[in-house]
């Protein structure tokens, strides 16, 4: 018995020292972990802080909400716009569907498929008769459209008068910008479309300053000519004056009397001449 006990007490101190030097070993692979950890946090920190977020405004069902407006006399104001209760949009294929009803008659209507910069696809209104046509896009091949700015929007043309109760159906494709700015190509294909326009508008804007000048040079042409043709006038109002004053004066010299008294007249010279 007491030859046990001092071997049960070694057994227990083995034992003892093996459960520290497993705690210690967890002890390091803890302190490791945590270190790892530390350098994984400082890692994600500096990559937020090279690459910030963007806040996706795809996020905001508002920005993406269709909307009608309706000049009832008035023109276009926010007071007078239509939203579709009954819209409905498919997140995978961008399909979407929007049925308005027009409260008053209108004169004109406007069609905004959402807030943001898009590229809208098969746009299709239930009557035949409305032309759409892009305000602020481009139209792309296969009846798309590009909208490069904020707020899209569409004049409906076709006719001049829209009912009171009307309804209209409009299906179409949307495609936000925003979603595809974490694509390279995409963002690449984007900036050089955005400075083709930019350089269209600035050859428009070109283009309007010389029909400007063209307008004025031909008002300065037209007053010329004016002054001119007035001149000519003139020129033949003299030209008519001096024929008749030449056509007087040899009908006074091949007068009678001018034959008769010009003795007298010679009599006057000689007069003169010695005075």
């Amino acid at each position: 018995m007491n030859n046990a006990a001092p071997e049960n007490t070694a057994a227990l101190q083995e034992k003892i020292a093996e459960l520290e030097q497993q705690l210690k070993l967890s002890d390091e692979g803890v302190s490791h972990l945590a270190e790892r950890c530390l350098a994984l946090e400082q890692k994600v920190q500096s990559y937020l802080a090279a690459h910030p977020q963007r806040e996706m405004h795809t996020d905001s069902p508002t920005l993406l909400q269709p909307l009608l407006y309706y000049d009832a006399g008035f023109g276009f104001s926010e007071k007078d716009t239509l939203t579709a209760p009954d819209c409905t949009t498919d997140e995978l294929t961008g399909a979407v569907t929007a049925t308005f009803e027009l409260p008053v008659a209108a004169q004109a209507l406007r069609f905004d498929p959402g807030e943001l910069p898009c590229c809208i696809t098969n746009l299709i209104f239930s009557d035949d008769r409305i032309i759409c046509t892009p305000t602020n896009g481009l139209n792309l091949s296969g009846g798309s459209t590009l909208f490069l700015g904020d707020d899209p929007n569409y004049r409906l043309e076709g006719t001049t008068h829209y009912p009171a109760g009307m309804k209209l159906v409009v299906s179409y494709g949307y495609f936000p910008l925003e979603t595809l700015t974490d694509e390279p190509l995409f963002c690449a294909v984007l900036q050089g479309v955005q400075q083709l326009q930019l350089r269209k508008d600035s050859e428009k804007q070109h283009i309007q300053q010389l029909e400007q000048n063209a307008a004025a040079q031909q008002q300065m042409v037209a007053a010329l000519q004016q002054e001119i043709a007035q001149l000519c006038q003139k020129n033949a109002d003299l030209q008519a004056r001096s024929i008749a004053y030449e056509t007087s004066l040899e009908s006074v010299f091949s007068s009678k009397s001018w034959k008769l008294t010009a003795p007298i007249r010679s009599l006057m010279r000689l007069f003169h001449r010695g005075n």
